[in-house]
């Protein structure tokens, strides 16, 4: 569906996407087949707002997934919260600075836990690896305070 560029050629791929005609569509809604009919050819009727929450509600989209204005046909009005963002992480994604498009594909992919797991594992390991060679610098110095100062047991 990602080819619907007008709300009628949106309309009419959901309608054929539930193998419905105008007449099922409207018994199923209570729109008539005339006005749904119009609704999907280019020289479209207007559509009043009762009807395009209707068909959205039918349809089970969004009114803006309708109206094109967005191509999130399944998670409508996800309350920003839930995807436990901060505020730093919306403006990354507001601000074109990386490609959108090409994270949300490394998401989705069906390997990208195990993608995680493996960059966790890197992380951990350059972690462990830079406390290793701050544990070996204190041990260094250590010793040369030793050498130099010779403390006693009871030396602070």
């Amino acid at each position: 569906m990602k080819g619907a560029t007008s709300i009628q050629e949106r309309l009419w791929e959901l309608r054929k996407d539930k193998g419905l005609n105008l007449e099922e569509l409207s018994k199923l809604t209570g729109i008539s087949k005339s006005a749904l009919g119009s609704y999907e050819k280019e020289d479209y009727k207007e559509i009043n707002h009762g009807n395009l929450i209707t068909l959205a509600d039918f349809y089970e989209v969004s009114v803006d997934y309708l109206l094109c204005r967005t191509e999130n046909k399944e998670q409508i009005n996800t309350p920003l919260a839930e995807l436990h963002l901060n505020d730093e992480m919306v403006a990354l994604l507001k601000s074109g600075r990386i490609n959108n498009r090409l994270l949300c594909e490394l998401a989705t992919h069906k390997d990208f836990i195990k993608f995680l797991a493996d960059i966790e594992i890197y992380v951990d390991g350059i972690a462990t690896m830079q406390i290793q060679n701050l544990n070996a610098l204190v041990d260094t110095v250590r010793h040369e305070i030793i050498e130099r100062y010779r403390p006693g047991e009871d030396d602070p």
